[in-house]
């Protein structure tokens, strides 16, 4: 029997997903689907009396809703869109039920911790209407006192947000650091990227950091600096992992931006770690934790090791070097040895964790940073920015047999010619922002092809350019064999690390190109097509999957292919790798999720 102040839950799921191409109720969502999360997080809230509204293949969702255990409201009218769905759900509140939050099941990754919160600002502040908000937008599930809706009409114009539009004077609300509350699944890219959070979900993404600034009030200054400390440690976190290590980068982006959240306040660093252990950051709160001081080092570098670092290479919002960063401190406890002794241990820490980093990366710290500049930029605001791979078409060749070409500059052959002229078709609706590519010939006029139905200039960029093989460039695979043997064989060996005579590793190249592309989305609004060569785009397509470059070779790259990546929170992920140009075959719009 409901008691007087039941507070029910109605989730939506009768609807065709005819926009998704796929049913949204029984998709996949890691190990469960979009209804079961939904009712999983709203128990886990500690909402009982959870109701679903079913539809379009009602019979084929019911058995999986009796197992979960929920109550079934079948809609006959679901072909008449939304509002009569609400409308079936709200019918079937009792008198009792005071409120109830509707949640459409395409939003599926609200955590429970907003629910809670929703429920506790109910208590604090009666309230017709509790919405949910993201940085000012509003989103789901609003918790609507009963009493709103008794009269819903079986049809409104503007539809339900019309209705409850007439009760804004009596709404409240309430800011939230859960971005998941406006992510809705209507398209395939949404649906990646609903992945995609679900399996980071743990860590914070940008906007939510930003969110939980809000809510403790951090001054401009000190988000400056833990911006900077953020993107500093994400950027390394990504050489790192191309050289094999294994780190988590979104642990290591919100930790920096998050680590000076108790700043002003005794012991901050674990103030703040308690404060992101009541928000469910775990992790990133132990990683805060140990920002100032982080005692005993483990022996492999770890993300909490490089958010310590990276806050030891920003003073306010720039990298300066360690020894100007601690000079302040040595200078003003001078006269106090206790405390002069800690700030000495801090930055021998500093400087062994630094020293680590140079021996796995094979490059000063000085020397990647500079790639930098003085000053990180996110490199991307709110939405992913998207990144139009493409690798130069076919090469007229510089002789017989299979060669080693690294920077030897060619140009295209006619088949590489085609190839460019289909991928300018292919390309041709996308809006692109810029045109990047290598300034060797052969990326120059593959560019250039593509980038003139768009009005664009291609900007020649020579930290692009193909890994370089110094004196091995040019020659065949057999000449090479026979003039290096010892060097041939140590390439087999450890071709992450190999530099072959006058010329560059892949872990060289990854810290020539990595700083280059970041820059170019720093600098574009919007998305942009990169012309790169095999082993530049293996190097970030390799990154943007997770794996280190050992895994180089395992990414397929013809001449003419293109891949579509994208960049958020200083991550990189692969949205789709498609075909090379190089035969006839046909690509679906699945295969073109980009298409606009």
């Amino acid at each position: 029997m409901n008691h007087p102040g039941h507070i029910a839950a109605v989730i939506l799921a009768a609807g065709y997903s005819s926009r998704l191409g796929a049913w949204k109720p029984l998709q996949p969502l890691g190990p469960s689907t979009f209804i079961e999360e939904a009712v999983r997080r709203l128990r886990t809230a500690g909402i009982e009396d959870i109701r679903v509204v079913t539809g379009h293949r009602a019979a084929e969702i019911e058995p999986v809703l009796q197992k979960l255990g929920v109550r079934v409201v079948f809609n006959p009218d679901y072909d008449q869109g939304m509002f009569a769905s609400v409308r079936a759900g709200v019918l079937s509140l009792e008198p009792e039920i005071a409120a109830f939050f509707l949640l459409p099941v395409d939003l599926p990754l609200v955590k429970p911790r907003t629910i809670r919160a929703l429920l506790e600002a109910r208590r604090r502040q009666s309230a017709s209407i509790t919405y949910p908000c993201f940085q000012g937008r509003r989103g789901h599930p609003p918790l609507i006192a009963t009493a709103a809706v008794r009269n819903l009409p079986r049809d409104c114009d503007g539809g339900l947000r019309a209705f409850l539009a007439r009760h804004d004077a009596a709404a409240l609300n309430l800011e939230v650091p859960d971005e998941a509350v406006l992510l809705d699944c209507d398209t395939p890219g949404d649906y990646r990227r609903l992945l995609a959070y679900g399996l980071r979900e743990d860590c914070p993404t940008r906007g939510e950091c930003e969110a939980v600034w809000d809510r403790h009030s951090l001054p401009e200054p000190r988000r400056s600096h833990c911006r900077q400390v953020g993107e500093l440690a994400g950027r390394l976190a990504l050489h790192l992992r191309g050289a094999g290590l294994e780190l988590n980068t979104a642990l290591v982006v919100a930790a920096g931006y998050l680590h000076d959240l108790a700043k002003g306040q005794r012991d901050h660093a674990r103030a703040g770690a308690r404060i992101l252990q009541d928000l469910g950051y775990g992790d990133v709160a132990r990683v805060v934790a140990f920002h100032v001081d982080i005692g005993p080092l483990a022996q492999t570098v770890d993300e909490s090791q490089l958010v310590y670092l990276a806050d030891k290479l920003v003073a306010r919002d720039r990298l300066v070097a360690l020894e100007e960063r601690f000079r302040p401190a040595r200078e003003k406890f001078a006269a106090q040895p206790e405390i002069l002794a800690a700030v000495a241990q801090r930055l021998q820490h500093a400087r062994i964790i630094k020293q680590r980093l140079e021996d796995l990366l094979g490059i000063s710290l000085e020397e990647l940073l500079g790639k930098y500049g003085r000053i990180l930029l996110p490199a991307a605001a709110g939405e992913p920015q998207k990144i139009y791979l493409v690798r130069h078409g076919a090469i007229q060749p510089p002789g017989s047999g299979r060669r080693y070409l690294g920077q030897l500059d060619v140009p295209l052959a006619p088949e590489g010619l085609r190839q460019a002229e289909v991928l300018r078709e292919r390309l041709r609706p996308v809006r692109l922002a810029a045109v990047y590519c290598s300034d060797l010939r052969r990326a120059v006029e593959t560019a250039g092809i593509i980038a003139a139905p768009h009005g664009l200039a291609p900007r020649a960029c020579p930290e692009l350019r193909e890994v370089g093989l110094g004196a091995w460039d040019g020659l065949t695979f057999d000449e090479v064999k026979e003039r290096y043997p010892e060097e041939f064989a140590a390439r087999g060996a450890d071709f992450i690390n190999f530099r072959p005579p006058g010329g560059e590793s892949f872990l060289d190249c990854a810290h020539r190109v990595l700083p280059a592309v970041f820059a170019a989305l720093e600098a574009t609004p919007g998305d942009l097509l990169l012309v790169g060569h095999a082993g530049v785009n293996r190097i970030l397509l390799c990154l943007a999957q997770g794996h280190s470059l050992a895994d180089l070779f395992a990414i397929p790259q013809e001449y003419g292919c293109l891949s579509l990546m994208t960049c958020l929170d200083s991550e990189f992920a692969v949205a789709s790798l498609i075909p090379g140009a190089g035969g006839q075959e046909e690509v679906s719009n699945a295969q073109l999720p980009f298409k606009k």
